[in-house]
């Protein structure tokens, strides 16, 4: 049930944003609300739900590409940075920001466990420059750029002003990030 419900929560959230209330959950669900806090005391703790998955998702896709050996460290690192579980694909991430300001448990808990990982991406821009596939560059202003830029992705409306999605932001900032801005 716990499954179902984190499931319906993320199909919520695509179609209504965080507007959807604990009926619009159980409606979808074809279940009583009370069924819904048997499992779950209340919608914050549904959000924490959804952000444990959707880590543990992030999570599991990172062990695969670190397992991958048919890419080379630029690719992995380059995967890594776009890295977003399938399931998360046009659910209207450009309005997490409202999970920001709305359920800033939620949000801070979620930017916790996604913030898990960026080790791996530090590993892979080393690896680049020992093998000479990535010029010299600072790691820590490379990863704050990288982390900033998620930051202001996640905590503004800056992609729902812009009518980006953020699966278009997160592409946008890579391509610059890996390519520069410099037309060649």
């Amino acid at each position: 049930m716990r499954e179902k419900i984190i499931e319906a929560t993320i199909a919520e959230f695509a179609q209504n944003g965080l507007k959807f209330t604990m009926s619009d959950l159980a409606k979808r669900l074809g279940i009583s609300k009370k069924t819904i806090y048997t499992v779950f005391e209340s919608k914050q703790a549904v959000l924490v739900a959804v952000a444990d998955c959707y880590a543990a998702d992030l999570k599991s896709m990172q062990v695969e590409l670190e397992a991958d050996t048919s890419l080379d460290v630029v690719q992995k690192l380059e995967k890594l940075l776009l890295a977003l579980p399938e399931k998360y694909y046009d659910i209207g991430l450009s309005r997490i920001y409202e999970l920001a300001e709305k359920y800033p448990k939620p949000y801070r808990h979620l930017m916790k466990e996604a913030n898990h990982g960026w080790e791996l991406a530090e590993k892979y821009l080393q690896k680049g420059m020992e093998e000479g596939l990535i010029r010299t560059v600072s790691i820590p202003v490379f990863m704050a750029m990288v982390k900033g830029t998620v930051r202001c992705f996640m905590e503004t409306s800056v992609l729902y002003e812009n009518d980006l999605t953020y699966e278009q932001a997160k592409k946008e900032m890579v391509e610059i990030l890996m390519k520069g801005i410099i037309s060649r």
